[in-house]
Order: C-alpha cells, then sequence, then structure tokens
C-alpha cells in the first residue's frame, strides 16, 4: 500500500470524496454536513493523504490547520472503503496525521463526527481524544459529537 497526497485533480479522489458524501447523506441529514470539498484540497492549511494500492485510493483523510487561541487541526475526510474495513487502515491514517500535526507544532487536533459511527468514536477514544463542545463554525447539533486531543510538544 502506497501513501499518497490527495490531488484534487485525481479522478480517483474526486470518486472517494463522492463515496464519502454518499455514506455521511445517508446517515445524517444533509443539512448537517459541513464537508472539505476537493477544491479546498489544495490550500495551503490542509495536508490530505490516502492510502493507494491496485484497486486505487482505498483510505484517506486530511487535516485542516485552522487559526484560533490555541490554534488547532481539525480532521476531516477520515473514510476506508467498505472491503478494506477492519484492517487498521483508519488507524493508520491518523497516526500520520497526527505525527504532521506535531511536525507543524499544532498543540490541539479536533473533530467533529456523528453519534452513528460507532467504529470511529471508537478509534478516535482509542488514540486519546476526549468528547469536548463545538468550536469553530459548529454549533450544537444532535447530530454531532466534538472530540479533541492535546498534543504533548
Amino acid at each position: 500500500m502506497q501513501l499518497v497526497d490527495l490531488n484534487p485533480h485525481d479522478p480517483e479522489v474526486v470518486n472517494v470524496f463522492s463515496d464519502i458524501d454518499r455514506l455521511i447523506n445517508s446517515l445524517y441529514p444533509v443539512a448537517t454536513a459541513q464537508s472539505l470539498s476537493v477544491e479546498e484540497l489544495a490550500e495551503p492549511n490542509v495536508y490530505a493523504i490516502g492510502l493507494r494500492n491496485e484497486d486505487g485510493i482505498v483510505a484517506c483523510g486530511a487535516i485542516v490547520m485552522q487559526e484560533g487561541n490555541p490554534p488547532y487541526g481539525e480532521i476531516r475526510r477520515l473514510y476506508v472503503k467498505p472491503s478494506y474495513r477492519g484492517k487498521g487502515l483508519s488507524r493508520r491514517i491518523m497516526q500520520i496525521l497526527l505525527h504532521q500535526a506535531g511536525e507543524q507544532l499544532i498543540p490541539l487536533i479536533r473533530l467533529e463526527t456523528g453519534p452513528k459511527q460507532t467504529e470511529s468514536i471508537s478509534l478516535y477514544e482509542n488514540l486519546g481524544f476526549n468528547r469536548c463542545g463545538p468550536f469553530g463554525n459548529y454549533s450544537e447539533n444532535p447530530q454531532s459529537l466534538f472530540m479533541e486531543l492535546g498534543l504533548n510538544q
């Protein structure tokens, strides 16, 4: 499996993002979605990676560096294709993203997920994330669950 940067002009990336959107829209009302767009992958504050094999991009994730006091990184678009789930790929992507945040001296990592994504929540808790309140442009919503992790510098 090869680690690759996600390129917004790669048709495989567009297809994976469409898969993510279909999954999220099947679980939650469209109005709650605050997704990272394919176009935003080119922004300088976005670090987006994927794992690619002979089947194409099978897992991906991104961290978006956000201004604030303190500044923080927000995990976005963590996804593994269904036939590759249960193989530790989400954990691998998360570890790479957390390492990148540490290299960039980002002291805090935050994320928003949904209560129906129990496997994701378990992974985040296992990685040391704790539940927190809304942050950034998010507001309290029963379809959203917020978590954060302080990184030791």
